[in-house]
C-alpha cells in the first residue's frame, strides 16, 4: 500500500502522547452509577480495550525476544569441548542475510492468503504485485533503513576496534537521545522535561548494567586491551555517527509504518533490500572471502543458529507491530530491559559473574520506565478559549 503522504504530523503526535502501556478506559462523569428515569442504577465497570492488552503483550515479548535472541547468538558462538576443527564458525551475515529471506518470505505467504483466500481476488497476482510494486517511491523508502542499517553495523564493527568495550557501550547509549531528537524533527514530536529524564536514566542504567558484566570479567581474567593499531577519536566518532544512524533508521521507520495499511507489504519491501545489503556487508567485512566462498554459505550453522534465525524473524515482525502502535523510543525502552535480562541470563546458563553496579543499573532503568509511562499517562492539557490552541 502506498504511504499515505496527507498524514497531519499532527495525528502522529496524538499517537505518541497515548502511552504503550497504558489501559484506556471511558467514563462517563459519574463513573460509578448512570441515570435511567430519574433512578440511579449502579454502573459496570467498563472494560479496558483489548487493543491496549495486545499492546502490553507486544512490550514484554519484544523485551524477552530480545534478550532470548543475545543469549542464543552468544551460545551458538561457543565451540563444543574437545572440539578440534579449525574451519571458522558460521558468518554472521549469512544469519543475518537468512533471517531477513526469512522475514520476506513469511510476509509474501501471509499476503497470498489474504489474497487468494480471504479477499479472494479475482487477479491475485495483479493485486499481489500492485500492493509491493505499484508505488516505486514507496517501495525505494524501505531502502533507506535497509541501507542504514548495514552503514550502522560496519560503523560499530569499526568502532568496537578502536574502543574498549566499555567506553563503547556507555557511548553508544546515547542513540536513545538521537531517536528522541529525530521524532521531534521527522515526526513534530515533543517530549516533557520528566521523560528526557527517562531517557537519561535508560541511558546510564543501560550502560552500568553492561559495564558489571565486563568489569567483573576484567579482574577476573586480568584481561588488558592494547593495540598500536587503535585510534579513540576514530572510535568515538564511528560510534556516535551510529548512534544517529540507529536514530535515524528507527525513528523513518516508524514513519513509514504509521501510514502503511500492512505490515507484510512493509516486511517484505524491507526483507529485499535487506538481504541485498547482507550479502554486500559480507564482501566489505571479508565473510564472503573468508567463509561463504570457500566454505559455503550455510558453513558452521548448527541448531542454535537456526533459533537464532527464527528469532530475527519473529522479531522484525514484533519491532514492527511496535513501532506502528506505539514508537521507536518504546522499542528504546524494551531493549533497555532487555540488557537486565541478558545479564542475569548470562550469569545463569554462562556463569558471567557481575558486580554490584548492576543493582543501581537495573533500578536506574526500571526507573526511567516508570517515569515515561508515568508522564505518557498524563492527561494532555485543554487550551483555553481564545488562546489560539489547536
Amino acid at each position: 500500500f502506498p504511504y499515505n503522504n496527507k498524514m497531519s504530523t499532527d495525528k502522529v503526535k496524538d499517537e505518541e502522547a497515548e502511552p504503550f502501556l497504558q489501559v484506556t478506559t471511558t467514563t462517563p462523569e459519574n463513573p460509578d452509577t448512570t441515570t435511567s428515569n430519574n433512578t440511579m442504577m449502579p454502573r459496570k465497570p467498563p472494560k479496558p480495550e483489548p487493543t491496549n492488552f495486545w499492546n502490553t503483550v507486544a512490550f514484554v515479548t519484544l523485551t524477552v525476544q530480545t534478550a532470548a535472541t543475545v543469549l542464543t547468538m552468544r551460545y551458538s558462538r561457543l565451540k563444543p569441548e574437545g572440539e578440534t576443527d579449525d574451519s571458522p564458525q558460521f558468518a554472521t551475515t549469512s544469519a543475518v542475510a537468512l533471517a531477513e529471506f526469512g522475514k520476506m518470505w513469511v510476509g509474501i505467504i501471509v499476503l497470498s492468503y489474504e489474497i487468494y483466500i480471504t479477499k479472494s481476488s479475482h487477479d491475485p497476482f495483479t493485486t499481489f504485485s500492485n500492493q509491493l510494486f505499484g508505488d516505486l517511491k514507496t517501495l525505494l523508502k524501505m531502502a533507506v533503513p535497509a541501507c542504514t542499517y548495514s552503514v550502522q553495523n560496519n560503523l560499530l564493527f569499526m568502532a568496537l576496534h578502536h574502543l574498549d568495550s566499555s567506553l563503547y557501550q556507555i557511548t553508544y547509549q546515547l542513540k536513545i537521545f538521537t531517536a528522541a531528537l529525530f521524532a521531534i524533527f521527522l515526526l513534530n514530536r515533543s517530549y516533557t522535561r520528566y521523560q528526557w529524564l527517562s531517557f537519561g536514566l535508560l541511558a546510564i542504567g543501560a550502560s552500568l548494567a553492561n559495564l558489571s558484566m565486563q568489569q567483573a570479567a576484567s579482574k577476573k581474567h586480568d584481561i588488558t586491551e592494547e593495540d598500536d593499531t587503535r585510534n579513540q577519536y576514530i572510535g568515538i566518532t564511528c560510534v556516535l555517527l551510529a548512534t544517529c544512524t540507529s536514530g535515524f533508521a528507527g525513528v523513518f521507520m516508524e514513519k513509514q509504518l504509521k501510514g502503511a495499511a500492512s505490515l507484510y507489504v512493509k516486511n517484505i519491501q524491507l526483507g529485499m533490500f535487506g538481504f541485498l545489503m547482507c550479502i554486500v556487508n559480507s564482501v566489505i567485512t571479508g565473510d564472503m572471502k573468508e567463509v561463504i566462498i570457500p566454505y559455503g554459505f550455510l558453513h558452521g550453522f548448527t541448531t542454535s543458529t537456526w533459533i537464532v534465525v527464527a528469532l530475527n524473524i519473529f522479531g522484525g515482525y514484533l519491532v514492527a507491530f511496535v513501532l506502528k502502535r506505539a514508537s521507536n523510543i518504546v522499542k528504546s525502552f524494551a531493549a533497555g530491559l532487555a540488557v537486565i535480562l541478558i545479564v542475569l541470563g548470562s550469569y545463569v546458563f554462562f556463569g558471567t559473574e557481575f558486580n554490584s553496579i548492576f543493582y543501581v543499573g537495573a533500578a536506574l532503568v526500571l526507573l526511567g520506565n516508570a517515569i515515561y509511562q508515568r508522564e505518557g499517562m498524563k492527561p494532555k492539557p485543554t487550551p483555553k478559549p481564545g488562546s489560539g490552541g489547536v
